[in-house]
Parts: C-alpha cells; structure tokens; sequence
C-alpha cells in the first residue's frame, strides 16, 4: 500500500503553516494601519478574494478585534489587540526585559552590567553578569548597596524625590571618598540630572567605580539604573567614560523603549 505523501512546506514556511489564520493576521495588521476601510479596498490592497475577506472580517468582528460602522459599512480595528498586548507587557519583569541587553552589553564592553532598583535609602541588584577578568568585584544578585555612594542609586535618586535629602543630618561614610553631606549629594544629583549618567569612584567600598544610567517606564519615570560595574585600575587607566558610556547608554535606551509600563520585579 503506497503512503499518501506528505506536501513540503513552501519556502521561508514553518511546517505546520495555517493560511486561513496567516490571512487573518494579515488583515488585522492592515486595519490597524488606517482610521478605517471598505471591504473593496482592503481586498484590493491585499490581494484577497471579497468573500474570503468578509468571512475572517466577520469573525474578527465577533471576536471583538475588529468592528464595523453600520452606516458606512467600513471597518475598522479595536482596542482589544492593545490589551492583550499591554497584558503580555505586564507578565513581563524588568529582568526579562533587560537580561538580553545586558548580554550584549558584556560582550561589547567585557565589563559586568547590574541591574539595580530602589528599595528605601538602598538600591538592590536584581541581576547581574560577570566580567570575564581575571580581577573582578564581587557582587552577587539580592545584594543591597546604599544609594547615596553608589553609582546605581545615584542614577535613579537624581530624577526622584529623595527623602535622603530632606534633612540636614551627615549621611553614612563608607570611604573617604563618600558624599555624606545632604546639600553636597544635593548638587551631586543635580550634575546627575544634567548629563544623564552618574558615577561611583570609591564611594561605597575601596577599589570598585562604577558608570550608572537611569533606566525609564511608561511616563518616562525611572523605575531602575543600569550600571557597569569595575576595579578601579580598569576603571581610571582606560578612560572609562569614554570608552563604555556609549554602549551604557544605548543599553539603557533600549531597555527603557520596551517598558511600556511601570515594571514589575520578579
């Protein structure tokens, strides 16, 4: 008995292609380019048959994805594709989101990316990569670090109301090098503010330096910082800013484009 064979995908096809469906999509995509359509048109503009067209027109309808004007009888296409796109945003974790940039960013710049978000006076790191250097800092996932000394808080308390300066009580010293004085952070966030990235040399702990830069959500508000994270040697003898701003900055801007709402931590 000779097997009925089985038809070869057609090229750049996955194996198990649903046309009807491809056409389905298709036309969603077309509506939600213009203000509305008529059935002529989008056939026209589509190159699909009017009753096939009016057939997946009518169950996009009554799935709610697509709607028709009784008195012209064009058709347009609903919200309903934003909310289950804007579901799928909120699934999304500002990990998630991040993680493949700071790949990238590793590759580019060898040195470890952090991801950091503010928890009260601190700033905890939710995920981070490591440098492939013989000499390294040691950071780990969940570590909090004191936002007013540290690169990653200095990003994201320059464009937040800071209850770190609300009064006039000297901040904690870690180094000789930490800004414990409320008016002298005070002007620190504000040069912040101005070049859009902050810097950590020493601060916190003796031997690391860092680049920060602000990462936004939905509004433009700053949910988070993003930073490379390196000993000081490698951080003042290869003129870090120069060489690792860009790839910071273009990380972060990345990033920031796909929060399309405040980000969740998971």
């Amino acid at each position: 008995m000779s097997r009925r064979a089985t038809p070869s995908p057609a090229p750049g096809r996955p194996a198990y292609f649903t046309a009807t469906l491809a056409k389905g999509l298709d036309i969603l995509e077309a509506l939600s380019s213009v203000e509305d359509t008529s059935l002529t048109d989008l056939s026209r503009r589509l190159g699909v048959s009017g009753p096939t067209l009016f057939r997946i027109l009518a169950t996009l309808t009554a799935r709610g994805y697509a709607e028709k004007h009784g008195q012209t009888g064009r058709y347009r296409a609903t919200l309903k594709s934003w909310a289950l796109g804007a579901q799928v945003v909120r699934r999304l974790t500002l990990r998630d989101v991040a993680r493949p940039h700071l790949e990238a960013l590793l590759a580019e710049t060898r040195e470890a990316p952090h991801l950091a978000v503010l928890e009260g006076d601190g700033v905890v790191i939710i995920d981070r990569l490591e440098a492939p250097h013989p000499v390294r800092v040691d950071t780990y996932v969940g570590q909090r670090a004191p936002a007013h000394c540290s690169a990653t808080g200095k990003a994201i308390l320059a464009f937040r109301p800071a209850a770190l300066l609300s009064g006039t009580a000297p901040l904690t010293r870690y180094t000789s090098a930490t800004i414990d004085q409320p008016a002298a952070l005070a002007r620190e966030l504000a040069f912040v503010r101005e070049r859009g990235y902050a810097i950590n040399q020493e601060e916190w702990r003796r031997g690391v330096c860092a680049i920060a830069v602000p990462l936004r959500g939905q509004g433009g508000a700053v949910v988070a910082s993003l930073s490379l994270t390196m000993p000081t040697e490698r951080f003042l003898g290869k003129g870090a800013l120069r060489r690792f701003l860009k790839p910071l900055a273009r990380a972060a801007a990345a990033i920031s484009t796909q929060l399309g709402e405040p980000a969740r931590i998971a």
